[in-house]
């Protein structure tokens, strides 16, 4: 590739990044982030105990993302929610911006492997605070790779002061930590596996060692101190919260949203069999640990594409080398077709952006429609002008996060938060299943109002119940309320 073109490409990698990555609002969590984000920045007070709902008012909640509902409130309170969309965008961007250049590969196959990495993780992107551990745990990954392989720099100790950072913004801090362990044991396995004195990899280990224990003192530096640690372990080993919650689920590869992922993962399996560059025993480690935690829960694989997509896009330039195909893929071509290059790509590249843009224009930063944010806003907007108000039950229960911050004299019976206890989740989950009955939880707790979907199990039961009657519905949400 020419030196005009390989100044250009990137340039277009990191648009395209963008504009894959500006999606609306759809995070049912968002809302009671954003609401947290008030809470703090009006009363310069860290919530401590639930304040949301009236099934569990008052009891412990550590709101380990409270950092990020700040800044979610702090932008939207003076620029808007476009203006969010438009920055989350960026840092999805710029962390596969990072990812690209750990890539020493063609630009094209780099680009080509990049975007794929951005179409797998687009469901679990937007304006969230797990972009932060995205953006945190491309740097992490990046510098650690760097120090693992040249065992020199001041850079790894970085990863101290932006682990509180990480810590307040999000309880995916934890995948920093685990980075580093998983690099301490694979800087000995690459010595191993090259014939190398491992003896001499000492003062690295050492120096990751420090590293390691000053990122997990510095975690503590947040408003809950141990508890930032105990709360995420307590959700990681309960059995309901890994059970019912989507994001705790394996991915379901029978959903068109995961055939990207599934794309991404037979490639590199297929690329690193085929290719006659040896792969790093790291590297393998780095692969194998976080395919296998996105194989048991989702949330995992935006860790998981950071690792693969330069595995992917190094060892498929390695197998193309080895084509016919992929030795007259590197020719130099003619002076005439040299200049041309940069213009024609560029020209080539313009059209699928301008088309972007437009979109951008017509659906995201256009005023928010339900079917894209994917809450009942007119059921909720219903409520609001005939002032309907009272202890409030939602089905599905991420809804209730929109009504935290929308419908503050409208307490919820369940949201999206980890402060419900196992019991009190499983009992919800029985209700909206149809496994217990509904009446007795809804009479102990007081609920006044009920907003269900359409499909919801319980509708049938409320509109034949003579105690509730119906004053809303529409495609989204019908909505009950007690007599």
């Amino acid at each position: 590739m020419n030196t005009p073109l390989q100044k250009i490409f990137p340039i277009y990698v990191f648009a395209f990044a963008f504009f894959f990555a500006a999606r609306p609002i759809s995070d049912g969590d968002f809302w009671f982030h954003l609401k947290t984000g008030e809470y703090i920045i009006r009363t310069r007070m860290i919530p401590s105990m639930d304040l949301f709902s009236f099934t569990n008012y008052g009891r412990p909640w550590t709101a380990h993302g409270w950092l990020s509902g700040v800044v979610f409130y702090a932008l939207y309170s003076r620029l808007g929610f476009n203006v969010l969309i438009f920055i989350f965008a960026l840092l999805v961007a710029l962390a596969f911006w990072i990812v690209f250049r750990r890539s020493d590969s063609h630009p094209f196959i780099a680009g080509f492997a990049t975007l794929l990495g951005v179409w797998t993780v687009l469901p679990h992107i937007g304006v969230r605070p797990r972009v932060f551990t995205l953006l945190l745990s491309s740097v992490f990954l990046a510098i650690l790779i760097r120090y693992a392989r040249s065992g020199t720099g001041r850079t790894i100790w970085w990863l101290v002061p932006l682990m509180p950072l990480w810590a307040n913004l999000h309880g995916g801090f934890l995948i920093g930590l685990a980075l580093i362990a998983l690099t301490i044991v694979g800087i000995p396995l690459d010595a191993w596996a090259a014939g190398e004195n491992v003896h001499a990899l000492w003062p690295r280990l050492r120096t990751l060692g420090i590293v390691a224990l000053g990122c997990a003192l510095a975690a503590l530096l947040n408003p809950y101190g141990l508890r930032i640690y105990t709360f995420p372990i307590g959700v990681l080993l309960s059995p309901v919260f890994q059970g019912v919650v989507v994001d705790w689920l394996s991915p379901d590869f029978h959903q068109p949203e995961s055939l990207p992922l599934l794309l991404l993962i037979l490639l590199t399996v297929a690329v690193l069999a085929l290719s006659p560059k040896r792969v790093r025993p790291s590297e393998l480690l780095f692969f194998l640990a976080t395919l296998y935690a996105t194989l048991k829960s989702q949330r995992h694989l935006v860790i998981l594409v950071l690792v693969a997509v330069p595995l992917l896009a190094d060892h498929l330039q390695s197998w193309l080398e080895s084509t016919s195909f992929g030795k007259s893929f590197g020719q130099p071509a003619s002076p005439d077709a040299t200049a041309r290059q940069p213009i024609l790509l560029s020209l080539l590249l313009l059209l699928p952006l301008a088309i972007f843009a437009v979109k951008l224009k017509s659906t995201l930063f256009a005023p928010p429609r339900q079917e894209l944010v994917d809450v009942p806003i007119k059921a909720v907007d219903y409520l609001k002008e005939n002032q309907i108000t009272g202890n409030t039950f939602t089905d599905p229960n991420i809804w209730g996060g929109y009504l935290i911050w929308t419908l503050p004299n409208n307490p919820v019976y369940i949201d999206g938060r980890d402060v419900y206890p196992e019991a009190f989740v499983k009992e919800y989950v029985e209700i909206v299943s149809g496994v217990a009955d509904w009446r007795g939880p809804f009479d102990r707790y007081g609920v006044r109002i009920a907003i269900v979907a359409p499909k919801s199990l319980l509708l049938r039961g409320l509109k034949e119940s003579t105690g509730w009657r119906q004053v809303f519905q529409d495609d989204m949400a019908v909505v009950f309320v007690r007599q």
